[in-house]
């Protein structure tokens, strides 16, 4: 099983997805009405993996791989790498915008990247792609229903705003500037595995079509709470 090709909704992938599931739906639930003090040593665990997994990653994208990335391409830039390090600080007592960008990019980014992951084999880098990917999505769920936090409409700009207008050119700079082969945000080339990006053109014109595609995104992951706002009133 180990070091066998990857096989997109094969059984490993499978069983991946599900355990994702399942921790992101019942440890949220589980913590929902325990103790202030409770949730926030939960949320200080959930904070503790995930700055681990940001810091071994580049260890292990460099020495522990049969196959080593270039340097250029660990550092942690990704949209989730942002997620990860913005719910590390936001579950840390951060500011809820923070929160807001993860919960966008990372309920959108993460669970596209379990469903569709750019993994070529069920190897060590496949176990730290699901693990990184896995727990954006189980931090943002542990923060939105255990902590009590959600986003509002307005803040889909916020988000859209910062992501267009700040990350975006500095994320695109620094791809310039390091040279290939960095790739961050996918701003220069496709993923070299199937991806929903194959469906459009090749980088950086494929911006013109995923920004709107994106900001659908957030309005859909944004619409359970559009309905029970409208059915509360």
């Amino acid at each position: 099983m180990f070091g066998t090709p990857f096989e997109m909704f094969g059984t490993v992938h499978l069983i991946t997805i599900a355990v994702v599931i399942v921790i992101s739906v019942f440890l949220p639930r589980l913590y929902k009405n325990k103790s202030e003090d409770q949730k926030s040593t939960m949320s200080k665990i959930i904070a503790a993996i995930i700055f681990l997994h940001v810091i071994i990653s580049p260890y292990k994208d460099l020495y522990l791989l049969a196959n080593p990335y270039d340097w250029r391409e660990t550092i942690p830039l990704h949209m989730c790498d942002l997620s990860e390090i913005f719910l590390i600080i936001f579950l840390l007592g951060g500011p809820k915008i923070l929160y807001l960008c993860a919960f966008f990019w990372g309920l959108g980014g993460a669970t596209m990247a379990i469903l569709t992951p750019d993994i070529s084999h069920h190897d060590l880098d496949y176990i730290f792609f699901m693990i990184g990917h896995g727990m954006i999505v189980v931090g943002i769920m542990f923060a939105t229903v255990s902590l009590g936090n959600r986003p509002y409409a307005k803040d889909i700009l916020k988000v859209t705003a910062i992501t267009l207008f700040i990350l975006l050119p500095i994320v695109y700079g620094i791809n310039i500037l390091l040279g290939e082969p960095a790739n961050f945000w996918y701003l220069v080339a496709k993923p070299e595995g199937a991806s929903l990006m194959d469906m459009f053109p090749d980088p950086p014109l494929h911006i013109l079509y995923t920004t709107p595609l994106a900001i659908a995104v957030f309005y859909l992951i944004y619409l359970p709470y559009f309905i029970k706002d409208k059915i509360s009133k």
